[in-house]
Protein backbone atom coordinates (compact mmCIF):
# COMPACT_ATOMS: atom_id res chain seq x y z
CA UNK A 1 0.00 0.00 0.00
CA UNK A 2 1.21 3.52 -0.68
CA UNK A 3 1.25 6.05 1.72
CA UNK A 4 2.21 9.69 0.86
CA UNK A 5 3.69 11.54 4.15
CA UNK A 6 2.03 14.62 4.44
CA UNK A 7 4.22 18.18 4.48
CA UNK A 8 2.67 21.38 5.33
CA UNK A 9 3.54 24.74 4.06
CA UNK A 10 5.89 26.39 6.04
CA UNK A 11 9.40 27.62 6.28
CA UNK A 12 11.22 28.78 3.37
CA UNK A 13 8.29 27.92 1.00
CA UNK A 14 5.81 29.85 2.65
CA UNK A 15 8.61 33.01 3.41
CA UNK A 16 8.92 32.96 -0.60
CA UNK A 17 5.51 33.89 -0.70
CA UNK A 18 4.71 35.97 1.85
CA UNK A 19 7.77 38.24 0.80
CA UNK A 20 6.53 38.58 -2.50
CA UNK A 21 3.04 39.39 -1.08
CA UNK A 22 1.82 43.22 -0.28
CA UNK A 23 1.39 43.64 3.23
CA UNK A 24 -2.82 43.07 3.11
CA UNK A 25 -2.54 40.08 1.85
CA UNK A 26 -0.50 38.27 4.04
CA UNK A 27 -3.19 37.77 6.61
CA UNK A 28 -5.45 36.88 3.85
CA UNK A 29 -2.67 34.03 2.97
CA UNK A 30 -1.53 33.03 6.59
CA UNK A 31 -5.50 32.38 7.17
CA UNK A 32 -6.16 30.18 4.49
CA UNK A 33 -2.64 28.09 4.98
CA UNK A 34 -3.02 27.60 8.91
CA UNK A 35 -6.40 26.35 8.03
CA UNK A 36 -4.71 23.94 5.58
CA UNK A 37 -1.90 22.84 7.53
CA UNK A 38 -4.88 22.35 10.52
CA UNK A 39 -7.02 19.78 8.30
CA UNK A 40 -3.52 18.25 7.27
CA UNK A 41 -4.70 19.32 3.48
CA UNK A 42 -1.93 18.05 0.96
CA UNK A 43 -3.55 20.03 -2.44
CA UNK A 44 -5.16 23.28 -2.14
CA UNK A 45 -5.32 27.30 -3.74
CA UNK A 46 -4.29 29.66 -1.59
CA UNK A 47 -7.00 32.26 -3.66
CA UNK A 48 -6.21 36.05 -2.95
CA UNK A 49 -8.12 37.33 -6.27
CA UNK A 50 -9.83 35.14 -7.73
CA UNK A 51 -9.72 34.42 -11.78
CA UNK A 52 -11.79 35.53 -14.34
CA UNK A 53 -15.05 33.35 -15.14
CA UNK A 54 -13.04 31.96 -18.96
CA UNK A 55 -9.97 30.81 -15.68
CA UNK A 56 -7.61 33.06 -16.45
CA UNK A 57 -6.33 36.02 -14.27
CA UNK A 58 -6.52 36.40 -10.37
CA UNK A 59 -3.91 35.88 -7.86
CA UNK A 60 -3.06 32.49 -6.90
CA UNK A 61 -0.53 29.61 -5.49
CA UNK A 62 -1.70 25.93 -6.01
CA UNK A 63 -0.03 24.32 -3.45
CA UNK A 64 0.53 20.37 -3.38
CA UNK A 65 2.07 18.59 -0.51
CA UNK A 66 3.86 21.75 1.08
CA UNK A 67 5.67 22.97 -2.84
CA UNK A 68 4.05 25.76 -4.45
CA UNK A 69 2.70 23.94 -7.41
CA UNK A 70 1.63 27.05 -9.59
CA UNK A 71 0.45 30.57 -9.31
CA UNK A 72 -0.81 33.71 -11.23
CA UNK A 73 0.20 37.07 -10.08
CA UNK A 74 -1.72 39.34 -12.60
Amino acid sequence: MYHETYHALKGENLKNILDNAPEQERERILEQVNAANLGKIRNYRIEIVPPRPDGTGGTWYDIKNGIVNGSCRE
